[in-house]
């Protein structure tokens, strides 16, 4: 009977204990201190929690002076953290809590982890020593001529670039007023013209090779006049040349000969034959203007 009572007692002891124990969060780390960048693993646990029980866990998005490198989720009751660290000193990390239920009444408790410091360390000994940390070292005045020398031929070399790029240009300009045929600017475009006259613009490929005359005239004429090579120039970039040197209603004028020029050679547009016409008398007409103009400006 005595032997029945103390186990009586010892199991009525039990289950009292395990009745009223309090959860316990606890923070354990493999080390206390690490090396900048070493990575540390930090294992939060539950202790005394039945294993049924509704667990949220409350882990901050970021340490301060800490980065995440993984978190292990695979037990509810335990997480597993893996951080570094690149700056040096004494850290603390906290702010870590799990909202578990209470043993006594099942009501949600906070439960916060208790803080854990963590001491952060450059390495100092040997091959290990960071390539970030270096002594000072002087600067040797006498190799200073170097960078001055460095300077000095870039600068040359600028100059050197600037003048040849001036040689062309002028070299460019040459060879547009030194081609001189035996016409006049207006002349030759006038033989174009009279020419583009005469032609049959009633198929879209006789349109396509008479617009591509036409348009490449209109360029020549100017190229010859301004001095400035347009003939190889697209439509928007002759338009940005001819700005300064035509009235908005020359200027839109040819353009809009040039963009159904372009629709006809790109895009296989057939034109009406007359709008084709009126497109080369417009154009003689701008040109003849423009030659007056020009003249008085001569």
């Amino acid at each position: 009977m005595i032997r029945q009572g103390i186990v009586i007692l010892i199991g009525l002891s039990v289950i009292c204990m395990n009745s009223v124990a309090q959860i316990t969060p606890v923070i354990t780390s493999a080390k206390e201190k690490v090396l900048i960048g070493e990575p540390l693993k930090l294992k939060l646990e539950l202790k005394a929690i039945d294993r049924n029980a509704t667990v949220q866990w409350k882990i901050p998005d970021s340490i301060p002076h800490f980065e995440f490198v993984s978190y292990d989720t695979s037990d509810l009751f335990k997480r597993e953290i893996t951080v570094t660290s690149f700056d040096s000193g004494l850290w603390v990390i906290e702010n870590i809590a799990v909202i578990v239920p209470s043993n006594v009444n099942d009501k949600p408790q906070l439960l916060r982890f208790p803080p854990k410091e963590i001491l952060v360390e450059y390495d100092t000994t040997g091959n290990q020593l960071l390539n970030d940390v270096k002594p000072i070292i002087e600067v040797n005045a006498a190799e200073q001529w170097i960078g001055y020398a460095i300077a000095a031929l870039a600068l040359l070399s600028l100059i050197v670039l600037v003048i040849l790029f001036r040689r062309w240009k002028k070299k460019q300009q040459k060879l547009i007023t030194e081609e001189d045929s035996k016409y006049t600017a207006l002349e030759e475009f006038q033989l174009v013209i009279e020419k583009l006259k005469q032609q049959s613009w009633s198929t879209q490929l006789e349109q396509k090779q008479h617009f591509s005359e036409l348009s490449h005239a209109v360029k020549r004429y100017f190229e010859r006049r301004l001095r400035e090579p347009l003939t190889r120039l697209t439509t928007d970039e002759t338009m940005l040349q001819l700005k300064p040197y035509l009235v908005n209603d020359r200027l839109i004028a040819i353009t809009q000969v040039f963009r159904l020029g372009d629709a006809v050679k790109f895009a296989k547009f057939t034109a009406d034959q007359q709008d084709c016409i009126n497109a080369v008398q417009d154009m003689e007409v701008i040109v003849k203007k423009s030659e007056t103009e020009l003249q008085a400006n001569d």
